[in-house]
């Protein structure tokens, strides 16, 4: 069995703080001197005009400080500009939204699943194509440039494979491979392919001159947990990642995309904020995701590569913008919305159906575990992170980051058994327990009373803590920005997640008390110290 592709739920070091409060250019300094980035840039717009922030270098051993001229590469970002691209062909009667994958392939792909031939491009657009995250036959032999051989056959081939004895569903479900072959297509239409086309059609007409694909002479080195690392290239999934840019040209942009500068493209922009579909707390555009703030809609996107992060964000009421592009460690999402104000959402539970969670066993040495992480179904499979679940039909659950699906088997009614649908092929796992292993990790029992010692904030830098609170029977973890998860102690000192795989040690000084804990996570050993 092939190993899933991605976690569903990671303990995503977010620097998040509120715009009122928030000094970015100090936390830009405090990055740069702890080493967690090697280059920042960051813009604001406000009334019109346009502050920058930058703050490191442009490559290790140098001393050019980046600016707004410096490019990144903006990863996801890439997305925003396909959905464009989409909205400029659909105005220009190339495509319509209602156009699907059947008709612009026509004879060049036999699909496994006949369903996917009717997904439109709108739906690839707003991620509810049921297309998984990752096409199933990606597989870099080079995983620091994980997209760079996956060409235009492969992509072929991944579309013909994909979704292979399973039903699609239309739910919502983030898809590098959906927007990836969005860009094919327009740029099969266009002619030119989609480098040609998002260029002709989008970044041209916006006035864009230092966003493209290209590694300007000014750019940022990808840098990665303390090391340079290799830039990322893209073939036939361009559509999904491969842009670069600056934060001087998101400025333009984003005066654009406020109505401050004359709009450039022949759709109308303001249709690129009507809602179609809802995601967790968010709602979704053709082109944006939506959060909420007391002073009104945030629509933004961002992206991440093997070595930078990237951030942008508008506000329409308060004609609000920032761009944030990071080499180095940090993820620029949570710091970018709450520098917009944004306040958590807080997505409501959906109905789960109990009689399926439990503990599958394909054999003795592999399972896949089914339960629930505050209102979400997961199936966690031995020895791997817990992935998201999305019931599709008739106890079909489609696994949205890799290409598989579960279909629950019942006899009088009661689950017996799944079927595991992957790479064309069925494999049944009878239901051995109505617990998952994972939930089942051995615990040390420590008293209430004891415990209570641990209680306290945590920070790992100035805008992100950890909160560690009593719950009813355990205790629970909170970093900033996300939600409590219960931890659970396995000797003294130390706790672990079941929802994911992380360990929190904590430390005491001299007289015996609490004074830091330390996360342990992928390889990774960060320390955060006790505030209160």
């Amino acid at each position: 069995m092939n190993k899933w592709l991605k976690g569903f739920l990671v303990i995503a070091i977010a620097s998040w703080a509120h715009a009122d409060e928030f000094d970015m250019q100090a936390w830009i300094d405090e990055q740069v001197d702890a080493g967690a980035v090697l280059a920042v840039t960051a813009m604001r717009l406000e009334d019109g005009k346009a502050t920058y922030f930058g703050g490191g270098s442009l490559a290790p051993g140098t001393d050019t400080v980046p600016d707004e001229a410096t490019q990144f590469e903006i990863g996801s970002i890439t997305k925003a500009f396909t959905n464009l691209l989409l909205a400029e062909m659909v105005e220009r009667d190339r495509v319509s939204y209602d156009t699907t994958i059947g008709e612009l392939l026509g004879n060049d792909v036999e699909f496994a699943n006949g369903a996917i031939a009717d997904i439109t491009l709108l739906q690839l657009a707003t991620h509810t194509s049921g297309l998984p995250r990752l096409p199933a036959n990606l597989a870099p032999t080079d995983q620091l440039d994980p997209y760079e051989q996956y060409d235009e056959a492969a992509l072929l081939q991944g579309v013909a494979a994909a979704r292979d004895k399973q039903p699609l569903g239309h739910h919502y479900a983030y898809s590098n491979f959906g927007v990836g072959l969005l860009g094919y297509l327009l740029g099969r239409v266009h002619g030119g392919g989609y480098e040609d086309a998002v260029s002709e059609l989008v970044i041209d007409p916006l006035g864009l001159g230092a966003t493209g694909f290209n590694r300007a002479d000014q750019s940022a080195t990808a840098f990665r947990g303390g090391q340079a690392v290799k830039d990322w290239s893209f073939d036939a999934l361009a559509g999904a990642g491969a842009l670069r840019s600056t934060t001087s040209d998101f400025a333009r942009f984003a005066q654009i995309m406020l109505g401050e500068l004359d709009n450039p493209l022949a759709h109308d922009l303001a249709a690129d904020r009507d809602i179609v579909s809802q995601a967790g707390g968010f709602d979704i555009t053709r082109v944006w995701h939506v959060g909420q703030s007391p002073t009104g809609e945030i629509f933004w996107h961002n992206g991440g590569t093997g070595g930078f992060w990237s951030f942008f964000g508008f506000k329409p009421a308060t004609e609000e913008a920032v761009a944030i592009l990071i080499s180095g460690d940090p993820d620029a999402t949570g710091l970018g919305l709450r520098w917009l104000g944004f306040e958590s959402p807080n997505p409501p539970a959906g109905d789960i159906d109990e009689s399926i969670i439990g503990q599958y066993d394909l054999n003795p040495n592999f399972g896949i575990g089914v339960y629930e992480i505050n209102g979400t179904l997961v199936a966690q499979a031995s020895g791997q992170m817990p992935l998201g679940l999305h019931y599709v039909d008739a106890d079909w659950y489609a696994m949205d980051v890799a290409d598989a699906s579960l279909h629950f088997i019942r006899e009088d009614g009661k689950v017996v058994a799944l079927e595991l649908a992957q790479n064309s092929m069925l494999q049944r796992a009878p239901k051995t327990s109505d617990t998952a292993a994972a939930l089942a990790k051995t615990t040390v029992e420590i008293a209430r009373d004891d415990l209570a010692a641990f209680v306290g904030e945590y920070a790992l830098n100035p805008s992100v803590n950890f909160t560690i609170r009593l719950g009813e029977e355990n205790l629970e973890a909170m970093l900033t920005g996300q939600p409590f998860f219960p931890i659970f102690a396995k000797g003294d000192d130390k706790f672990f997640y079941k929802v994911v795989d992380a360990e929190l040690h904590f430390e005491r000084d001299d007289q015996g008390k609490v004074n830091a804990l330390v996360l342990h996570q992928g390889g990774i050993v960060q320390r955060a110290e006790r505030v209160n």
